[in-house]
């Protein structure tokens, strides 16, 4: 439900240090973000790209497995990477496709401004 969602980054946002979430749909383009939009585009295309070569890394070494969250530390900020995967039935014929989207938050660290 969308008002969830909404709730739900309202939440995640108030956390200290937090500077902003976005959310990036399955083709990697800005759906939610509560970052200015310069920076959200500038990291979101890194996030996404980077996502999907640890989502393939995972799979390629298991295949039953999924990438399901990744940190990066940095020396300014920590980036907290969320993707949600799941199959997606279309129209009458009932076609599955592999849908989801991505949910990330940047963070101050302890001590940074």
């Amino acid at each position: 439900k969308m008002s969830d969602i909404e709730e739900s980054l309202k939440r995640i946002t108030s956390h200290n240090g937090v500077m902003g979430v976005a959310v990036l749909d399955d083709a990697g383009k800005l759906a939610r973000y509560s970052l200015p939009q310069e920076m959200a585009e500038k990291y979101g295309e890194q996030i996404f790209m980077l996502q999907q070569i640890a989502r393939t890394a995972v799979r390629d070494v298991d295949p039953q497995n999924d990438l399901t969250y990744l940190r990066i530390d940095t020396k300014r900020f920590e980036i907290l990477i969320a993707p949600f995967w799941g199959e997606v039935k279309y129209g009458v014929t009932g076609a599955t496709k592999d849908k989801g989207y991505t949910l990330f938050v940047l963070q101050r660290k302890p001590g940074q401004s």
